[in-house]
């Protein structure tokens, strides 16, 4: 932020996949914005995601969003593919 010369920490993302990086984000005053395919909240490799069906795919999205937005996640997005639409958006 200092570098940036921003000054108004609502105006910054914290990005992450952990309840800690959303935590942060959160504590510093950021938009906190939780990721969940290959976060440390899913706890598998992206080979053992992708080896999922369809639908256990989706309750494991579920799940790890479910944490996200318990530990208070501003945003929960799949993928880093998503962040910047989301950006353009907030």
């Amino acid at each position: 932020m200092e570098a940036l010369g921003i000054t108004d920490a609502r105006r910054v993302a914290k990005v992450g996949d952990t309840v800690s990086d959303i935590r942060e984000g959160k504590n510093a005053g950021c938009i906190s914005i939780g990721v969940i395919e290959g976060s440390s909240e899913m706890a598998m490799a992206q080979d053992e995601f992708e080896a999922l069906g369809t639908d256990e795919q989706a309750v494991a999205r579920e799940r790890v969003g479910s944490v996200f937005r318990a530990a208070g996640a501003d945003a929960v997005i799949d993928t880093f593919a998503e962040l910047p639409t989301l950006l353009r958006q907030l």
